[in-house]
């Protein structure tokens, strides 16, 4: 690779040296980012999903600079468990004709569709070739990868049990971390939500950290609290993988002075860095 006339912001070497992080994938403003405080931000590895979009490795290393100089750790967000119908990999003629590895639209993110994760031609979509996506991420010199749809897992199948679509989606991410690791060795791996897959020891090895949106309020709605059961179901895997020496990070989508103050009080108690936002990511600010 040629030399780039861009000097490359210094790298973090762990995520445990965050205190604070920033999620945004709609509308991101790299000047915004780079002007932020955060030691960690998630983005979209484009502007707006495309590839006609992509953040160059000369922006993705301004916004690994913070302002005082220090570096920042910028992750690209990269959804494993589900296609998106505006990615470079979405081809119009699945409308009709889908291929046998793409399911059925989600209800509540339309144009996000369910996939086999375990099918190797799904999985050549993410990685293994110049134009793949997890390629593409990696040249761009992100730190690494957010992964979402950890939970595709609880999505039914007819032909596998979900304990072995639990243990496929372990392989998958295992697979992904040597992948980006065998062209960057420091590239983090982080995984959202599917905390019950914490206690795979194949896939808590693979991955440097966890994000974990709604802990404390909106699985019934934004600013409605969850139930101790819920909480507790979640918490136990969490904390455990927090003791292990890995940091886990929270997301919550709440917007009233109570329920913030909640999330603010509980997640420092818990030692999670905290990030408040609205459920679209539209904004690089915490509320």
């Amino acid at each position: 690779m040629a030399a780039n006339p861009v000097a490359a912001a210094p790298a973090r070497t762990s995520l445990n040296e965050v205190a604070s992080w920033g999620y945004q994938l709609q509308h991101v403003d790299r000047e915004l980012v780079a002007a932020s405080h955060y030691d960690l931000m998630v983005i979209d590895f484009s502007q707006d999903g495309s590839a006609g979009t992509a953040f160059t490795w000369a922006e993705v290393q301004a916004m690994r600079r913070k302002p005082d100089g220090s570096s920042r750790i910028v992750l690209a967000y990269l959804s494993i468990g589900e296609a998106e119908d505006y990615r470079s990999y979405w081809q119009d003629s699945w409308a009709a004709s889908p291929p046998d590895w793409l399911g059925q639209e989600n209800p509540d993110w339309p144009g996000n569709y369910a996939v086999r994760f375990w099918d190797t031609h799904w999985q050549s979509v993410i990685m293994g070739s110049p134009d793949a996506y997890l390629d593409r991420i990696v040249a761009a010199g992100f730190d690494g990868v957010y992964l979402d749809r950890i939970d595709a897992f609880d999505v039914d199948h007819p032909s596998l049990p979900r304990a072995t679509r639990m243990q496929r989606m372990a392989e998958f991410v295992s697979a992904i971390a040597a992948y980006a690791r065998g062209f960057e060795p420091g590239f983090f791996v982080m995984g959202q939500n599917g905390e019950e897959l914490l206690d795979n020891t194949a896939y808590a090895a693979a991955i440097e950290g966890v994000g974990k949106e709604d802990l404390f309020f909106g699985i019934d709605g934004d600013d409605a609290m969850n139930s101790t059961g819920e909480l507790r179901a979640s918490l136990g895997p969490l904390q455990r993988f927090k003791a292990s020496g890995k940091p886990v990070f929270l997301v919550e989508y709440v917007s009233t002075p109570d329920a913030m103050a909640r999330v603010r009080k509980n997640a420092a108690v818990l030692g999670f860095p905290l990030f408040i936002g609205n459920r679209e990511l539209d904004d690089v600010r915490s509320r």
